[in-house]
C-alpha cells in the first residue's frame, strides 16, 4: 500500500535537493578561496552575506578567524562526509564530492593533529594554532588547559566528525580517533561528569550549568551518534545497544507517558532534576520545541539504522513503542512550538503556563522537524496520526524555503523574532551552519522520500 503521507512530503524533496547542493558549494567553494586556512570558514552575516570584519583587537574577539569554534568543526566534517558521499552516489555529482573530499582530508589533518596536541581532547573555542580559550569575565579570551575542561559536546561532535571522516577517506587513525572520543563522552556522560561546553552569546539563552540540573541534551546528541555508528558501522552490535539504552532513558525521563499535574501526556521536558521530576524554574517546566522534535528525527534515525540485533525481543519492543509514542510527541512539541502567524518555531516554552517563554525562532528546527517528519513516516507508516506529520512537514518547509531564505543561495537566516524579522541573535555560534541542519537533515528527507532506502 502506498505511503500517502510520505508523498506528501516528497513534494519538497527536489527543493530539499537543491538547497543541499546549494550549502554545500557556498562551504567548499569558501574554503577554496581562503589561502590556505586549513578550517571550515562559515563565517559571514546571515542576514547580508558578506564576511564577518577582521577585528583590531584578537583578545576580545570571538567572531573571526582566529576564534574557531569547536562544535562548526565537528559538524562540519560530518557534513563534508556525508555530503560527498551522497553527491558520488545518489546524484552523481562526482565533481563537487571530490571537491568535498578534498576539503574534508585538509580539515580533518587539522583536527586530528589538534586532538594529538590536547590530550584526544576538544572545546568549544581555539586558536588556528590550537590554544583552547573561553570568555573571561571582563569580556576578553581566556586561555586555558584542554584537561581542566570536562568532556562536552565538542567532543560529541567532533567524535561523530572524525568518525564519518575516517571511514569516507578509508583512514582508520580517523575513525579510530573519533570512536575513542565517542566512547570517552559517553562514559562522561554515563557517569555525570559531562558538562555542556557552549558560551552563550545570547542573554535570553543562558548556557550556565545549574547544580542538580540534569538536561537532555548530551543524550540526545549522543544517540544521534549511535545513529551514525550504526550507520557507518553496521555489523557491530555495540552501537545498537549504546543507542538504545540512551533512547529509553530519554523517554523514560524526559517524555510525559501521561496527564502528570501541569504536564500532557507527550510533552517533552527539557530538563530533570536528580530525582527524576521535570525541572521547575521560577514556576516554569521549560521545553525547548525544537530539540523534542530534533530528538523524534534522531531516535528515528537510531532505529531505523539498527540493524545489527534489530531482532531481540527488548529491541524489538522499544521500536514497537517508539512506532507508536515518536509522532505523538512531534506533534505534542510542534502544536507547543509553531508559530504559524510568523512561521517559525519558538526557542522556548513554558508546559505549565503553556505558552512561548523566548519568542525567537532559530533557524535549525525547520530541517531538524523535516527530517524528523520523513524518517518518522518511514519508521511508523501505519500511524493514525501520519497525514499530520506530513502536514507540520509541509508547514516547516513552507516557512524554510520562504522567509528564512538569505541572499545568497544555501544560506538561511539564523534566527527571526517574533514579528518574523531577521535578527543578528546567535543561536549557537556566530558562525552559519556548515551543511549539518541545512544539509544532513535535508539529505535524510530526499533519501526518506526515495522508494527504496
Amino acid at each position: 500500500m502506498p505511503n500517502t503521507a510520505l508523498q506528501t512530503v516528497q513534494s519538497i524533496a527536489d527543493t530539499c535537493r537543491t538547497a543541499t547542493v546549494d550549502g554545500i558549494e557556498l562551504v567548499v567553494s569558501r574554503f577554496e578561496k581562503n589561502d590556505g586556512y586549513p578550517f571550515i570558514d562559515t563565517k559571514l552575516s546571515t542576514i547580508t552575506g558578506e564576511n564577518f570584519p577582521e577585528p583590531a583587537d584578537l583578545e576580545a574577539d570571538f567572531r573571526g578567524r582566529s576564534a574557531v569554534f569547536g562544535w562548526i568543526q565537528g559538524r562540519g566534517l560530518e557534513a563534508l562526509a556525508g555530503h560527498a558521499t551522497y553527491l558520488a552516489e545518489r546524484e552523481s555529482n562526482a565533481v563537487l564530492a571530490a571537491r568535498c573530499d578534498r576539503m574534508l582530508d585538509a580539515v580533518a589533518t587539522r583536527i586530528a593533529a589538534f586532538a594529538a596536541a590536547n590530550r584526544g581532547r576538544f572545546v568549544f573555542l581555539f586558536t588556528p594554532d590550537g590554544r583552547p580559550f573561553r570568555c573571561g569575565a571582563d569580556g576578553r579570551r581566556e586561555y586555558v588547559s584542554s584537561s581542566d575542561v570536562p568532556p562536552g559536546f565538542a567532543d560529541l561532535f567532533t567524535a561523530k566528525g572524525l568518525a564519518a571522516a575516517g571511514v569516507r577517506r578509508k583512514r582508520s587513525d580517523w575513525s579510530a580517533l573519533g570512536i575513542a572520543t565517542f566512547r570517552a563522552a559517553t562514559e562522561a556522560i554515563n557517569k555525570g561528569t559531562f558538562a555542556s561546553d557552549q558560551i552563550s552569546f545570547d542573554p535570553k539563552n543562558p548556557a550556565v550549568p545549574v547544580p542538580g540540573r540534569v538536561a537532555q541534551g548530551p543524550w540526545m546528541i549522543a544517540l544521534g551518534g549511535y545513529a551514525l555508528l550504526c550507520e557507518l558501522f553496521p555489523e557491530s552490535e555495540e552501537w545498537v545497544a549504546g543507542g538504545a539504552a540512551y533512547l529509553r532513558r530519554v523517554v523514560d525521563r524526559h517524555v510525559a507517558l501521561c496527564d502528570d499535574g501541569p504536564l500532557k501526556r507527550f510533552d517533552f521536558v527539557e530538563a530533570i532534576d536528580v530525582a527524576g521530576k521535570p525541572w521547575m524554574d521560577q514556576g516554569k517546566i521549560v521545553q525547548d520545541p525544537g530539540h523534542a522534535l530534533e530528538f523524534t528525527g534522531l531516535a528515528a534515525r537510531f532505529l531505523l539504522n539498527a540493524k545489527a540485533h534489530g531482532n531481540r525481543a527488548d529491541f524489538a519492543a522499544l521500536k514497537k513503542q517508539c512506532q507508536e509514542l515518536l509522532p505523538e510527541v512531534f506533534l505534542a512539541a510542534f502544536a507547543n512550538g509553531f508559530q504559524p502567524s510568523v512561521g517559525g518555531v519558538c526557542k522556548t516554552f513554558d508546559l505549565v503556563a503553556r505558552k512561548p517563554i523566548n519568542d525567537d525562532m532559530p533557524w535549525w528546527q525547520f530541517p531538524e522537524t523535516l527530517r524528523a517528519a520523513a524518517l518518522l513516516l518511514r519508521l511508523a507508516p501505519a500511524h493514525p496520526r501520519r497525514d499530520e506529520v506530513a502536514s507540520a512537514a509541509i508547514a516547516c518547509a513552507r516557512a524554510f524555503f520562504g522567509p528564512y531564505r538569505s541572499v545568497r543561495p544555501g544560506l538561511f537566516y539564523q534566527t527571526r523574532d517574533a514579528r518574523g524579522e531577521p535578527t543578528p541573535v546567535v543561536p549557537a555560534t556566530p558562525d552559519a551552519d556548515p551543511g549539518y541542519h541545512t544539509g544532513l537533515c535535508l539529505i535524510d528527507v530526499v533519501d526518506a522520500c526515495r522508494e527504496k532506502r
